[in-house]
């Protein structure tokens, strides 16, 4: 058989594999079709006639009901939720005498049993997400329900979270170490947080074993404001903690703000977009609770988007670009506030010659913000610290070290990282020509689309995957979300909530000397939550498929 045959032949293979894929998918996108309720006709809201109070205070009571029982659940001695040091691995890490890592649930778990408290936040969360559709499901059937009707449910929700210890993330004890030294006038640029243990100082102690000898890969704007937050509570840890989780709420705020700014300026509803960004238990969950600076970069970047698109670009770019400085991703933005300054009409040789205008800007305003704050460009040689962590969640790390033990086995000698290098070098590339090709073809309400469809590449093809970097692409496309958009929006929040929860070596420790009927009963207290409000509609499907078939009987 010659070569062109072999390859044809494959490549008809090839082409019946994907034709059978997505049969499949079709299949289980029409199955889930049809077990939603479906959306009576939508009618606009009209104040004083539309009845929406009931629906917006049954669903604010139950995501109410939910953020408390992720607050009591991962306060817990036994979570695995939170930074407790009694609990189980973490005997190594023992912070110096006096000190703590929250004000309450901390301490030595005692007989608690680590179920309770997972049953809860896992319930919790459940609460949270069905709460939240159900308000998506309002803002669909009654378009243009004022913004204000939704404020306090926000305010609702985000206040348990505001109280309970930093969740499902060690990172913000990173943050603390790292506005140490900036207060103690030590560069993260050049020394990892080990350095604050030279002179005795005690706030390295909290960060994880894999971050003290790394430098900081965060941008001068954070690494100032961590230094002021340091500064402004007098060095106290857990006052810190606090000042950062506000810091992380400043910036959901500004989501809040600008995302139904951003959706209007494109003729849609700014109240489904708030629905779909603020009140999404994925931001909640892990930007506020986890009181992570995505949140702050991701509030720079969307109000400089909605500040240029009411025809104010310069000030877009600024806002963009100090979103850069507190995490670089930010900076694609700026790309794209630069290829629609001039408009949609243009050839795209015009165009490019904006984008370079808009970089120069760009370029101009973190130059001297860098130069202001004292530490110059060191954050950019610091970008590719995150590479230390190998994640199997991150595609190319997991195609890289995949090979690697491939070519281990067969005894060719351990080449992984060769490899992942290799593989994540790849990924970067490839996210680099969709990133190009997306802007190159961007118009309109296009350009959002792609700019959030660049930021889903450059987080499922770049070095590490973190749950919460979804919310870079989820948060750009929320305002356009429509048809499948709209359900790969509430999809990826959905399971990026429940995507690499920690403490997973502790519960299978639990698991192996737990009775299981504990553990039965435990996961039947979940599937029941999770699975009631499937009954009604498992059951529709099924009556429908015994009307087809006794239809088709003679």
């Amino acid at each position: 058989m010659t070569a062109t045959a072999v390859l044809d032949k494959a490549t008809r293979r090839a082409a019946k594999v994907t034709a059978r894929l997505r049969a499949a998918v079709d299949r289980g996108y029409g199955m889930i079709e049809r077990m939603r309720t479906p959306l009576p006709e939508a009618r606009p809201y009209v104040a004083g006639e539309t009845r929406i109070r009931r629906p917006l205070a049954s669903s604010e009571l139950l995501g109410f009901v939910g953020s408390l029982l992720v607050l009591w659940g991962a306060s817990r001695p036994t979570s695995p939720f939170t930074l407790n040091l009694f609990t189980l691995g973490q005997e190594h890490r023992v912070l110096p005498q006096g000190m703590t890592t929250w004000f309450f649930g901390v301490g030595p778990p005692g007989n608690d049993n680590i179920f309770v408290g997972v049953v809860a936040v896992y319930a919790g969360m459940l609460l949270m997400m069905r709460a939240w559709l159900r308000l998506h499901r309002l803002t669909r059937l009654h378009p243009g329900i004022p913004l204000s009707r939704f404020v306090p449910v926000f305010c609702c929700w985000v206040l348990p979270l505001l109280v309970v210890a930093p969740l499902f993330s060690h990172d913000v004890y990173s943050y603390v170490a790292q506005g140490e030294q900036m207060s103690r006038h030590v560069n993260p640029y050049k020394y990892g947080p080990q350095v604050l243990g030279v002179g005795g100082n005690p706030f390295a102690s909290g960060v994880d074993p894999i971050w003290t000898n790394v430098t900081s890969p965060y941008g001068p704007v954070f690494l100032w404001l961590a230094g002021a937050i340091m500064t402004v509570v007098n060095h106290g840890y857990l006052a810190a903690l606090v000042g950062f989780r506000l810091e992380a709420l400043f910036g959901t705020v500004l989501l809040a703000v600008f995302t139904p700014r951003l959706a209007r300026s494109y003729g849609l509803d700014g109240s489904k977009a708030f629905v779909l960004v603020a009140l999404n238990p994925l931001v909640l969950l892990h930007l506020v609770a986890g009181a992570h600076n995505d949140a702050l970069m991701m509030g720079f970047l969307v109000a400089g988007l909605a500040v240029a698109r009411e025809r104010h670009p310069i000030a877009g770019i600024v806002l963009c670009s100090i979103g850069a400085l507190v995490k670089v991703p930010a900076v694609i933005g700026v790309a794209y506030i630069g290829w629609d300054w001039l408009g949609d009409d243009l050839p795209q040789r015009r165009r490019i010659r904006s984008l370079v205008t808009a970089g120069l800007v760009s370029l101009a305003v973190m130059a001297a913000l860098s130069e202001l704050v004292g530490l110059g460009w060191g954050w950019v040689s610091a970008l590719s610290n995150p590479d230390t962590v190998r994640s199997w969640m991150d595609p190319a790390t997991a195609v890289g070290q995949l090979a690697g033990k491939i070519i281990s086995t067969v005894g060719l000698g351990d080449h992984t990282h060769v490899l992942l290098t290799v593989a994540r070098g790849l990924g970067l590339l490839l996210a680099a020509v969709i990133a190009v090709k997306l802007l190159w073809n961007a118009k309109g309400a296009g350009s959002l689309r792609a700019l959030g469809l660049t930021m889903l590449a450059v987080v499922l093809l770049g070095p590490v995957v973190q749950p919460w970097y979804l919310v870079w692409g989820i948060v750009l496309l929320a305002p356009i979300a429509e048809g499948r958009l709209r359900s790969v929006v509430v999809g990826l929040s959905v399971v990026a909530s429940f995507l690499g929860l920690p403490g997973g070596r502790a519960l299978l420790h639990e698991i192996l000397v737990t009775n299981p009927f504990v553990i039965a009963l435990f996961v039947a207290v979940l599937v029941a939550v999770a699975a009631v409000p499937l009954v009604p509609r498992v059951r529709k499907l099924y009556l429908e498929r015994g009307s087809r078939v006794l239809a088709s009987r003679p």
